[in-house]
């Protein structure tokens, strides 16, 4: 692609997420008009201790599945590192990257640093992130898909276009479902390498993408769930039909480039569940980002902390016996 589209390109790409924060921001002040801050908090302290204990269990689910990514994209790139390595990396990038955004630049330059100091070249470091961000989006695709199709009823400004096109939805949810099914398909009859700056890559095959999908499904479908076992009772749709707005909030809060989606993420849960009370809605989503982003970031910038502090000490052990054969 030549240099001057691939800017243009990026140019909108970053134009269109900004208009999407910007709405976003828009809309959630206008939503906490009709809010009080005291009912926001009132409902936090509200919420039973074995429901946060429930969502914390769903998002360490969720966490153990991200290390699933970093494990096949090392699998299959040929490499035997020991999985408590691949999980470090997997855990502490995707907490930076989830809390900061960028996730090229943040959770990029942390398994760049962890991967090679064990041997993994650095096109190879890249071809993991590129493997992991793709498992990420069939697993949206898969759970959009199967949200529509068990349980096709759209929510918020989606439901007028119902009356217009009936069965849309579950349509919809087909449509998704064969994409990941044809791109399966694909993976297991497309044996040829793809070449690229000078190295050949194959691309996962029919079992290794079946487990890509799942991955990614079931990473997604724990978040979700860590989420959702927070909402009010009250105008709460069926999980089914929960995964597909997750999967939009998901989708929408990507494209912002907003630090993990942080307001937009948000704004698009409320206007997909407009039946739902507001203060205790906003708690639930308060809650969420303390147990889904922040807690494990802090824990991730200690582990990060850490494996820096380990190898100073290992460079300077290095160092020293170095110098002292020198002698």
């Amino acid at each position: 692609m030549p240099k001057r589209r691939l800017s243009l390109t990026n140019t909108l790409g970053a134009l269109a997420g900004m208009l999407v924060l910007a709405l976003a921001i828009f809309a959630l002040m206008r939503i906490a008009d009709e809010v009080r801050i005291a009912d926001i908090v009132a409902a936090v302290h509200a919420t039973p201790t074995t429901t946060l204990i429930m969502s914390a269990f769903f998002a360490f689910m969720s966490y153990v599945l991200l290390t699933g990514y970093d494990w096949f994209a090392v699998r299959h790139l040929g490499y035997t590192l020991r999985y408590q390595l691949i999980a470090l990396a997997s855990f502490t990038s995707y907490t930076m990257s989830h809390t900061l955004g960028l996730t090229v630049l943040t959770g990029g330059s942390v398994r760049y640093r962890m991967y090679t100091r064990v041997g993994v070249t650095p096109i190879d470091v890249a071809l993991i992130i590129g493997l992991c961000g793709f498992t990420f989006w069939l697993g949206i695709v898969m759970l959009a898909g199967v949200g529509l199709v068990i349980s096709p009823e759209l929510s918020g400004p989606f439901a007028q276009y119902s009356a217009y096109l009936p069965g849309i939805e579950r349509w919809a949810g087909v449509l998704l479902l064969a994409g990941a099914a044809g791109y399966w398909l694909l993976a297991a009859l497309w044996r040829h390498p793809l070449k690229a700056f000078g190295h050949v890559l194959y691309l996962p095959n029919g079992r290794e993408t079946g487990i890509q999908i799942l991955l990614g499904a079931f990473d997604l479908g724990f978040a979700a769930a860590a989420l959702y076992v927070l909402l009010p009772d009250v105008g709460l749709p069926g999980f089914a039909t929960f995964l597909t707005v997750y999967a939009v909030a998901m989708i929408v809060g990507a494209m912002s480039h907003s630090p993990g989606g942080l307001g937009v993420f948000e704004a698009v849960t409320l206007l997909l569940l407009p039946d739902a009370p507001k203060a205790p809605l906003l708690a639930a989503l308060f809650l969420f980002r303390v147990i889904y982003t922040l807690i494990p970031f802090m824990l991730g910038l200690a582990l990060l902390a850490w494996t820096e502090i380990v190898a100073f000490r290992d460079r300077r052990r290095v160092a020293k016996l170095e110098a002292a054969a020198g002698d």
